[in-house]
């Protein structure tokens, strides 16, 4: 027996050359069916159901420690007394289950000191026990233990006889218990350490949290088995044959393999047989324990991300007598993989990646993933016109690629390697000393997941640099997998280990020169003399709060250039964790909310839908650009639009264009229209014969909605996936000319003020500050506040760049207002007065702001009253040479609550100038506690652009403008570091800006507002009407 002692002495967990003990080799997912029946029936589960399989997820006792040395040297024995212990659930994070250990996160930097492969001494260590009860049938096979995932590096013992050690948290270790385990009651106990010299490969921009995370199986095979196959399929250039290769590893004394091809529970091979060792691979022969089977299908139905139809594989081992000994099975896709003339093709067309990072993260649970979360990022993510994820930054569940294959979504399959903390970053990658643990992680990553059709690209992992440990890996996949590329950003994104250019965070019109590696403008990339690959960006768009702004630029040049073929975005969801308050009120934590340090605070949070899954208004916009039609008017008279389509295989069978002919955001005149799309082929629609006569100072857009008109299997009917708004270029006919009113309205002027009023309405304009002070429509309040001056915005994380508490980035926008003084200025009113005029009073105001002595930004208010009580306001500001681009140019002013709010502008959700292509023009009405965006870290949020029309309670506000109103004031929102911690007032902000500077998305921590959506300009004038709600 293996004592612990002696074990922990030799301290395997502070030795990159010690991996494992004991861990068996990787393979494909096997289950050992008893029959073929229940092999082919077993095709539509997620999870294998086999009763050679028994889980042994649930509640294990547990006890945690500081170290592995303060681990009592007998629990691991079968006697040893537990029951003092509290239960942990399995699959669990330690850490998010009330133990005194905390989740920690970290972007770049390692929670602790960097002497690879040191790790720290206070090394939190748990010890799980379990229980198991194994049945006569289990006698006569080999009983093996699976851990689907556990964090960071953990012992086996099986009633008392050590099994093993594994360490990579992200892929299966399979261990032997047939020597250990008998039948009856079995006693499990498995040590798991929170750092290993395995943590420095897994520095990837996420949560350290511990603990058995993903499922533990029992699997019994037989002493004649089937241990591993793998599977490739490839085309005639025709697609009318289809060839299917089988390679089999088997165990045992038979060496006779039957395959069989399903297609929907229909045998459409028959079994066919060969034996092991027949096929030669150098002069000495060939391998006595594998079998090859290759033969043709008949027009097979390919798999894609648009048509995901998979085949079920079943392999049986026979005996003499043609019985099956051992029976595996699998889900098979057609498909096949290649880059021609720098193109990426699957199934010999060019592919243009829709895709996302997704880190596997549950706001409750941690790292743990069940089935239905899984699903339900995938139907979600589908349904948002992606068609690709990557696995950041590393293998995920196993269900994941089963899903996958399930729903058609091309996978980037990660290798579980980041470095970023080290200095330099290649510092491992170019050490032969961590050349094995490099190779397994690839290695292992592909034995596993190699038989997956969604698999269409390897990565060697993420930002670990360059070094010989990549060439190595890249290589041995080369040879090992040449039916697929291989990618990897690492040293440049353009280095001989990736057949891809992937850069993350390269524009489309700036070359960035930083750090050494520089990273180009991506048309220019692919330019290069000798330069021949695609270019697929592994990261770009970083959705960091509220972004995303200018992403229509990335997608123009992909649609441009046939060679740059798409991107993933970062990222999927926002990582925040469960947490409580003091009051018990749940809010999401990000770094430093569980007193870990160091930490890197929110920057975890840059998902395109919330840790709940609901969505980010940035998702939106990914989804209008990314959708697969295009739409253009061809004429109105009769009104006819071309549909095109960018589906490469098969569009989706049930679609209806539904249309909608608006003036002034009302419909007045709308229809259906069934879809037959044939891949990438236009069409034209005739909607109308001719358009209505235009009405004075109408506007006019035809909506165009692409709409499911019955469900797919990742989205219902009904569900709206692809839409565009046209502008209508009709005739506007001439308004009516007004005639000027015969009075005017009565002026009074006191001591400190002037009052301006008709029959229904009063305004007080106050002389010391020149802002209109009261707003009385019919007696009543109409504003608490005045209107005045607005040049700030609460900071968005793109504001802030790298800043950190205490240590603003100069170079980010919000380190260049601080600079300027812009969140100090001081306010003079430097003129105003009243004037009668034939038709209106006009009151003139002229106001100054200062940073010490200097004027830095003055602006002029002209107010037009007319005696029905309308306010026509123009405002002319003007900015010193030396301020930065502003955040906004407009006005604040508070009134009394209310409930709701209409407009007629873009929406429903948030916009910005710079991400609003998603967001039609059309009437909306909403409530005013969903005018809101409850960013994880509070930042500007809620603006709507582009408005025409807006009402609030009895005001209406009339002109072009943007507009955002909130109970939260901008000095809260820019102090509050959660949602939650917003405190609202009991009154609204109304924000009307003439003008609004973009939110950049490019990246979070460089400038990224492109040049058009800032405000550099020293003058800016706008104007609107403001009056009493009629109706």
């Amino acid at each position: 027996m293996t004592r612990y002692a002696e074990l922990i002495q030799q301290r395997h967990w502070e030795n990159p050359a010690v991996t494992q003990i004991h861990r068996l080799p990787a393979h494909c997912p096997l289950s050992s069916y008893p029959n073929v029946d229940l092999a082919v029936d077993d095709a539509d589960n997620i999870i294998p159901c086999s009763n050679s399989r028994i889980c042994l997820n649930g509640d294990w006792k547990f006890s945690l420690f500081v170290s592995p040395e303060s681990v009592p040297a007998l629990s691991v024995c079968p006697e040893f007394d537990d029951d003092a212990w509290r239960d942990m659930p399995v699959p669990s994070n330690w850490q998010l289950q009330g133990t005194e250990d905390i989740p920690i996160y970290t972007n770049v930097q390692y929670p602790f000191e960097t002497k690879p492969p040191i790790v720290p001494v206070d090394n939190p260590t748990a010890v799980y026990r379990t229980h198991f009860t194994l049945h006569e049938a289990w006698s006569m096979s080999q009983t093996l233990i699976c851990f689907e995932g556990v964090s960071a590096a953990f012992y086996v013992w099986c009633n008392g006889e050590f099994v093993g050690y594994s360490q990579d948290s992200r892929l299966p270790a399979e261990f032997d218990l047939t020597n250990a385990a008998h039948v009856g009651e079995n006693q499990l106990t498995v040590i798991v350490l929170r750092w290993c010299d395995g943590s420095y490969l897994e520095d990837q921009d996420m949560w350290w949290l511990s603990g058995i995370f993903r499922d533990v199986t029992l699997r019994k095979k037989p002493r004649n088995a089937i241990m591993d196959f793998s599977v490739n399929t490839t085309m005639d250039p025709t697609h009318q044959t289809g060839m299917l290769t089988v390679n089999t590893k088997v165990r045992g004394s038979y060496t006779r393999v039957a395959i069989q091809l399903f297609d929907e529970g229909a045998d459409i091979s028959g079994p066919v047989i060969a034996d092991c060792g027949q096929r030669v691979v150098d002069e000495k022969g060939a391998w006595a324990d594998r079998c090859e089977h290759s033969f043709a299908i008949s027009c097979p139905r390919l798999w894609s991300d648009e048509d995901p139809h998979l085949y079920r594989l079943v392999v049986s081992l026979l005996d003499d007598n043609d019985e099956p000994l051992d029976i595996e099975a699998c889900n098979v896709g057609f498909r096949q993989v290649d880059i021609t003339n720098g193109i990426l093709r699957v199934n010999d067309e060019p592919v243009l990646i829709r895709g996302v990072n997704r880190h596997e993260c549950h706001p409750e649970k941690g790292y743990v993933q069940t089935v239905d979360d899984i699903e339900q990022d995938i139907k979600l993510i589908k349904q948002h016109n992606f068609n690709a994820i990557r696995t950041a930054h590393y293998p995920n569940h196993p269900a994941f690629y089963t899903l996958c294959d399930k729903y058609g979504l091309y996978v980037v399959d990660e290798a579980n390697i980041e470095t970023h903390g080290m200095t330099p970053m290649c510092g491992l990658s170019d050490n032969t000393e961590w050349l094995n643990a490099y190779m397994e992680r690839v290695t292992r990553m592909v034995e596993r997941d190699k038989n997956h059709p969604c698999v269409i690209i390897w990565s060697l992992g993420n930002e670990s640099g360059i070094g010989s440990n990549h060439h190595a890996m890249y290589q041995w996949l080369k040879q090992r997998d040449p039916s697929r590329p291989v990618q990897y950003e690492g040293g440049g994104a353009d280095t001989r280990a990736t057949d891809i250019i992937c850069p993350m965070y390269a524009r489309v019109e700036e070359d960035q020169l930083q750090w050494g590696l520089p990273k180009w403008a991506i048309p220019k990339w692919i330019g290069f003399p000798e330069e021949t690959r695609p270019l697929i960006l592994c990261e770009y768009a970083h959705a960091m709060g509220n972004s995303l702004g200018s992403f229509d630029k990335y997608w123009n040049a992909f649609r441009s250039h046939p060679r740059l073929q798409g991107g993933f975005i970062w990222d999927w969801a926002d990582q925040g964790l469960t947490r409580k308050d003091d009051q018990g009120n749940k809010h999401w934590a990000y770094g430093g909310d569980f007193g870990d340090t160091p930490n890197d605070r929110q920057f975890c949070i840059n998902g395109l839908v919330f840790p709940d899954r609901t969505p980010h208004p940035s998702v939106f916009e990914a989804k209008f650009h990314q959708q697969y039609f295009g739409y253009h008017l061809v004429s109105t008279s009769p009104l006819m639009v071309t549909l095109s389509n960018e589906y490469v295989f098969h569009p989706p069978e049930n679609l209806v264009l539904r249309w909608s002919l608006q003036e002034n955001g009302k419909q007045i005149a709308g229809g259906e229209e069934a879809l037959y799309l044939r891949a990438g082929v236009a069409m034209d629609y005739k909607l109308l014969d001719a358009l209505p006569p235009a009405k004075p100072g109408r506007e006019y857009f035809l909506n165009l909605d692409v709409v499911l008109s019955a469900a797919e299997p990742w989205a219902s009917a009904g569900s709206v996936i692809g839409w565009s708004q046209l502008a209508l270029p009709v005739s506007r006919a001439l308004p009516v000319p007004t005639v000027s009113p015969d009075t005017l309205p009565e002026v009074k002027e006191q001591s400190d003020h002037w009052t301006i009023c008709g029959d229904e309405f009063e305004l007080r304009f106050d002389k010391q500050s020149g802002h209109m002070v009261q707003w009385l429509i019919d007696g009543e309040e109409q504003i608490l506040d005045a209107p005045k001056d607005n040049f700030i915005r609460p900071p968005i994380d793109n504001d802030i760049g790298a800043s950190e508490a205490g240590k603003p980035d100069p170079s980010a926008w919000l380190g260049k207002w601080e600079h300027a003084g812009l969140f100090e200025l001081r306010h003079e009113n430097l003129f105003n007065t009243v004037d009668i005029l034939s038709d209106v009073v006009q009151v003139r105001a002229h106001h100054g702001y200062f940073v010490g002595d200097d004027m830095v930004i003055s602006t002029f208010w002209r107010y037009e009253v007319s005696v029905s009580g309308t306010i026509d306001l123009h405002v002319d500001v003007n900015v010193a040479p030396d301020m930065p681009s502003l955040p906004r140019v407009g006005l604040e002013f508070a009134l009394p609550l209310t409930d709701s709010i209409s407009w007629f502008g873009r929406g429903p959700f948030e916009n910005y100038p710079d991400r609003r292509s998603a967001a039609m023009v059309s009437r909306y009405l909403a409530h005013i506690d969903d005018m809101h965006t409850p960013y994880v870290f509070p930042s500007e949020n809620g603006l709507r652009s582009d408005v025409r029309t807006l009402d609030i309670d009895n005001i209406r506000v009339n002109g072009l403008f943007h507009f955002s109103v909130s109970r939260y004031s901008q000095e809260t929102l820019t102090e509050a570091k959660h949602d939650h911690e917003l405190v609202a007032d009991d009154h609204l902000y109304l924000r009307i800006d003439g003008y609004h500077m973009g939110v950049g998305g490019d990246d979070s921590w460089s400038p990224s507002v492109h040049p058009e959506f800032l405000l550099s300009e020293r003058s800016y004038q706008y104007s609107l009407t403001l009056s009493p709600k009629q109706g």
